[in-house]
């Protein structure tokens, strides 16, 4: 009996073991090459079509990682073999795919999003142990899928506020646009949209985000080594993707909230070839301040809106094109008199081209425009008042990988900018004006750039990243030039002449080597300790008289008087991740070494200056911190904690004693603010409920107050003796956020219902101090709020 048994048992088997090999997926067509098969892929939303930008495709049989492109691509290089392709990406079912590799082949690959579910299970939008590996130190990227986690500020995400969370990262208070990144100025930032610098990253005064977040995909922040490739900024690159369009079919999303909505739509227009993507959002405030009790708000308006629009083609496989298109517009009417409109507007071309397994190219063409224009329509002295900058240029960058492991990247930069300082227009009140017309001389310089890096690993244990860059600078005519007496201050009573360069004419050079080098050495596979130095050069410099990016700010080019800014970071770090990567940890140390920081005279004269050289002066910078991370992967209760002890010093020190600023010694730069502590959480109440909390505390930003204040020609004037020896109070606040999916069956309420409250115990956070004369006394500090009463949104979003 058991002889009959075991053959029919036997023949079973070999039956279950074909039917298992058979639901493997047959990849390439058989030519009988056995290694160095090129297996390239896509991944893609199921129902939207769109590509999946960072997403993981773990080849499980040999432990290999690759992350997909800005097309949701991805390429492997692999033997002939049987395997299994593991899919991972935030917010969405991980998908498993094997496969049987047997020649040169491509998969596509498609993934949903998933219902939150209450199992324990791990989502990774990138390789987990990423942060433990790379040589990458103070180097962030987030995906909005993470970003949608968090609670939106008046309705929607935003991308600059939710960088603030970072460790390093701040702001100097509520509705500031501007970042500042270990201990520099909001100027010291590159912030790249689709490869395009944007100059001023706000709508409503840094109320909103002037970037969409439905049409980006992801974001990466650097922050300590920067990568050879990027220069022109001292401090941080902030490198912002968008999405391309679906590929495959139409759709859209929609979102409407209690201040603002927007709309968009992709597909292919041509199938499989060439996909568009757009996308409109714009305000309706208004009505919002007219329920304000101050009457001079209550009367004013305001409206922003952006437009974003790519077209994305595929020539085949390994080469494509992307055209980017970015347009934000602003305007605000302060008691229906003066109106202040500021537009950023962008161009961008790009290619990615990949040769062989080893070689491939990046290259960008990019047009950005930025201007501001004041309207003053009171009646008595009517004018315009313009400014504006240019900034287009072309990047390209090379890659050869010797190994997985050896890889060297190299290529250039050259651009051109152009700067309209200010012009101001009288207008005319029956037939004549009370005002002078003014033009500032326009600034045109030429940024060129060329570098190598070199990413090494050898073994486990240790990996290298090292590189050079050389930047030259051009500053050129036509411009009239003050010369001044020698060994005498610059200032207007020393003027012994003038210069006249001509159109193209060669006015000043600056140029300059960059290292940027990082070490990794791995204790073991979760624990790593990186250490770093970093050298950048700043050409273009923020002429402002606040503490954050405003859109009446004017950009000065380095000159003969005004040297570029040189800053040098040296960073140490220690990583360590916990129970299978659930959790990740880490503690940076930084210092930093800045030369000619930009500091004022005491009464300096900024708008409509043709010689700004006699209102500045050239100081030097240090800054230092300690940066503690720890973030939670899994669970009900995912979220992050980051902590930063800061600090942001200035010092001028001149020949000449009036130019001195407080007896040369250190003093607070405007956004120092020693501690910085943000807790962040999301709580999956159900499968289609989550609570998300973010709560913030930081030390208040330095500020000048004035000792006393005398009497000259009949007016009240205020003294002040030292800059930023006292602080505006602490801020602190706590946001809620409630979203609900909701599966309608395709009826009206389908989709995404969020609602939050902002500043849940309605704390007064001072945006600014002013102050009011008070008989007998000195001058008094009063605060003005932004938002000092809780403030409840709600808002709608679905897909088509």
């Amino acid at each position: 009996m058991m002889r009959k048994i075991l053959p029919l048992l036997f023949f079973l088997l070999l039956i279950g073991i074909s039917a298992i090999a058979q639901q493997k997926n047959i990849v390439g067509r058989d030519i009988g090459q056995l290694k160095d098969l090129q297996i390239s892929g896509r991944i893609i939303d199921e129902i939207t079509g769109e590509p999946l930008v960072g997403a993981t495709v773990t080849v499980q049989e040999i432990t290999k990682t690759e992350i997909t492109s800005t097309n949701g691509t991805f390429n492997l290089t692999l033997d002939r073999a049987e395997y299994t392709l593991e899919i991972r990406y935030v917010g969405y079912e991980t998908v498993i795919y094997p496969f049987v590799a047997v020649g040169d082949g491509r998969i596509s690959l498609t993934m949903i999003q998933e219902d939150f579910t209450l199992d324990d299970v791990v989502i990774y939008g990138s390789d987990p142990e990423k942060n433990i590996r790379s040589t990458d130190m103070g180097a962030i990227s987030i995906s909005m899928n993470t970003l949608k986690e968090l609670p939106p500020f008046l309705g929607e995400v935003d991308i600059i506020r939710s960088i603030a969370t970072l460790p390093g990262v701040s702001q100097v208070g509520e509705a500031s646009s501007g970042l500042n990144v270990r201990g520099g100025g909001a100027d010291q930032n590159l912030i790249m949209f689709a490869g395009a610098p944007i100059y001023n990253p706000s709508h409503l005064f840094g109320l909103f985000t002037a970037f969409n977040p439905d049409v980006v995909n992801d974001f990466t922040l650097y922050k300590a080594i920067i990568p050879t490739k990027y220069g022109g900024r001292g401090s941080s690159i902030l490198d912002i993707t968008p999405k391309s369009g679906s590929l495959t079919n139409w759709g859209g999303d929609l979102m409407v909230g209690t201040v603002s909505g927007k709309i968009g739509i992709n597909g292919p227009i041509i199938q499989d070839k060439v996909s568009a993507k757009i996308g409109v959002r714009g305000s309706y405030i208004n009505w919002l301040l007219g329920a304000l009790n101050n009457p001079d708000l209550r009367t004013s308006q305001a409206n922003f809106n952006d437009v974003n629009g790519i077209l994305y083609g595929e020539i085949n496989d390994n080469h494509n094109v992307t055209y980017s298109f970015y347009r934000s517009y602003d305007d605000f009417a302060l008691a229906s008199d003066t109106t202040i409109s500021w537009t950023n507007m962008s161009h961008t071309l790009a290619y990615q081209g990949k040769f062989s397994e080893k070689f491939s190219v990046n290259a960008i063409g990019f047009y950005t425009l930025y201007d501001f224009t004041i309207f003053n329509q009171s009646g008595i002295n009517n004018f315009d008042l313009k400014s504006g900058i240019i900034d287009n240029g072309l990047r390209l960058n090379f890659t050869y990988a010797l190994s997985e492991r050896n890889r060297i990247s190299f290529g250039g930069d050259t651009k051109n900018l152009t700067i309209n300082p200010g012009e101001l227009i009288p207008g005319v009140v029956n037939g004549e004006s009370t005002i002078l017309p003014q033009l500032v001389q326009s600034e045109y310089a030429r940024e060129s750039g060329l570098y190598l890096q070199h990413e090494l690993e050898l073994g486990e244990k240790f990996g290298f990243s090292y590189g050079m860059r050389y930047d030259l600078y051009q500053y050129y005519g036509p411009r009239t030039v003050r010369e001044y007496a020698p060994n005498l201050p610059l200032n207007s009573g020393n003027v012994v002449g003038e210069r006249t360069y001509g159109d193209g004419e060669l006015i000043q050079t600056y140029d300059g080597w960059g290292p940027r080098v990082s070490m990794r050495y791995s204790i073991d596979s979760k624990t790593s300790i990186k250490g770093g130095y970093n050298k950048m050069y700043q050409f273009i410099h923020l002429i402002s008289n606040t503490a954050t990016i405003a859109p009446t700010d004017v950009w000065k080019l380095s000159d003969q008087f005004l040297k570029p800014q040189i800053v040098d970071q040296y960073s140490l770090g220690i990583y360590k991740n916990f129970k299978g990567n659930i959790f990740e940890t880490s503690v940076e140390v930084y210092y930093k070494d800045i030369q000619n920081v930009v500091e004022y005279k005491d009464g300096a004269k900024l708008l409509l200056q043709n010689n700004l050289e006699t209102e500045i002066i050239p100081g030097e910078g240090r800054a230092y911190g300690v940066e503690v991370y720890a973030k939670k992967n899994l669970g009900r209760i995912t979220g992050w904690a980051s902590y930063t002890y800061s600090r942001a010093f200035r010092r001028v020190i001149t020949p000449f004693e009036e130019e001195i600023i407080n007896d040369g010694e250190w003093f607070p730069a405007n956004f120092d603010k020693p501690h910085d502590l943000t807790l962040i959480g999301n709580y999956k109440m159900a499968s289609n409920v989550s609570l998300s909390a973010t709560f913030s505390y930081s030390t208040g930003r330095p500020v000048t107050f004035p000792e006393a204040k005398f009497d000259f020609a009949g007016n009240s004037l205020a003294f002040f003796r030292n800059r930023n020896l006292q602080r505006i109070p602490d801020f602190h606040r706590l946001d809620l956020s409630l979203n609900f999916q909701l599966k309608g069956k395709g009826k009206f309420y389908d989709g995404d219902w969020t609602f939050a409250v902002m500043n849940v115990y309605g704390r007064k956070n001072p945006f600014s101090i002013f102050f009011a004369d008070q008989p007998g006394s000195p001058p008094q500090a009063y605060r003005l709020a932004i938002l000092g009463v809780p403030l409840p949104t709600l808002s709608y979003s679905m897909k088509f």
